[in-house]
């Protein structure tokens, strides 16, 4: 028998899936090389890489056509005449790739080097799921671990820690994850694209990986991993990053001050923005079949519609949110809690038009 290593398993007699690594890049030429060299030390290669920049102006796209003359494998790059900003550069890199299994990448991380088939593996053995993601190392921009993870930094990470399966209803929430994490099937990755509008709304955006995760998890299983499979990078320079804790005190210490405003334009306009977002990943869902999935997402943004309008009056506004509560509409967590007496407290201020006492 063959021992097995971390990040490997034994050997199968089924032929094994393609591969297809998804990197989105722009003014990367800090770290760009650091990932791509830990990429070609990678125990399972993939068998092409799909890069998607996204205008550079600086050496990116040169460090990417020197890396593709010498690359293991195939490397496909195409340059965005103009910028288009990260969801939309993703949704191109993703049409563009052709793998069975699609990994996801940024331009200034470090994967270790089980990463890749640590997380293909786990898609291979189960073909149920359809999406799998896993903790990462805080680096700073060095390259040296902080001393922390991803999921330390997230309040979610214990959750996540106690689920193999992650429930569709948690992903219709909340963000859960970050892309470069993630591997999914071709089957995800499909009925996510193309990418509906309403993703890139200016007051609730939802990122690209956040909408493939909530996909896969309408259209079939997600699993979290709890093993450290690369280093996130953490610098002034990224687009997306982790909250310090002083960062994240503020935040909450922002939100707490909000729940003492009245109900504001953008607030209702986001619920209904979420509600948008969700109705169309149920339509994603309804469209493979997966009529159960539909209906809890329906559910969900039926829930941000009533917060977007609970009514017109103090009373009505009060009864409606204690009704959500009672039904479920809010999750018996923290966060669900703080937006139920965020909420609450909003519907017994006045409306925004009638300045009633």
């Amino acid at each position: 028998m063959l021992a097995e290593t971390p990040g490997t398993t034994a050997h199968t007699d089924h032929p094994r899936a393609t591969v297809t690594v998804v990197l989105c890049t722009w003014n990367g030429s800090r770290f760009l090389p650091a990932f791509l060299d830990s990429l070609v030390h990678q125990h399972r290669l993939p068998h092409e890489l799909v890069v998607q920049d996204d205008a550079s102006t600086d050496e990116t796209v040169a460090i990417l056509e020197a890396f593709a003359a010498r690359a293991p494998f195939e490397v496909r790059i195409e340059v965005n005449p103009e910028r288009i900003g990260s969801t939309n550069n993703f949704e191109r890199a993703l049409g563009r790739s052709t793998g069975q299994i699609v990994a996801l990448a940024d331009q200034d991380d470090l994967w270790y080097p089980h990463k890749l088939q640590y997380l293909a593996d786990a898609l291979e053995e189960d073909p149920i799921l359809t999406l799998v993601f896993s903790d990462a190392d805080l680096i700073d921009a060095a390259g040296v671990p902080v001393g922390a993870t991803l999921w330390d930094r997230r309040a979610i990470g214990r959750l996540l820690r106690g689920l193999e399966i992650v429930p569709g209803s948690l992903f219709a929430r909340r963000a859960l994850t970050t892309g470069c994490t993630m591997a999914a099937r071709r089957r995800a990755v499909d009925a996510a694209l193309p990418f509906p509008a309403c993703l890139d709304d200016a007051v609730a955006p939802m990122r690209h990986d956040r909408w493939l995760s909530l996909v896969a998890a309408s259209v079939g299983t997600v699993r979290a991993l709890p093993d450290v499979l690369l280093g996130f990078r953490v610098h002034d320079d990224q687009q997306t990053g982790v909250l310090t804790p002083a960062e994240l005190r503020n935040r909450l210490l922002t939100a707490a001050t909000d729940v003492l405003t009245p109900n504001r334009a953008d607030t209702s306009h986001e619920h209904r923005v979420r509600a948008a977002q969700l109705t169309e990943a149920a339509r994603r869902a309804d469209r493979l079949g997966d009529f159960d999935e539909a209906d809890t997402l329906r559910r969900v943004a039926a829930h941000h519609l009533l917060r977007a309008d609970p009514g017109p009056d103090r009373r009505t506004r009060a009864r409606h949110i204690g009704r959500e509560l009672l039904d479920g509409g809010y999750d018996r967590s923290l966060f669900g809690l703080a937006s139920f007496a965020a909420d609450q407290a909003r519907a017994l201020g006045p409306t925004r038009s009638s300045g009633e006492p």
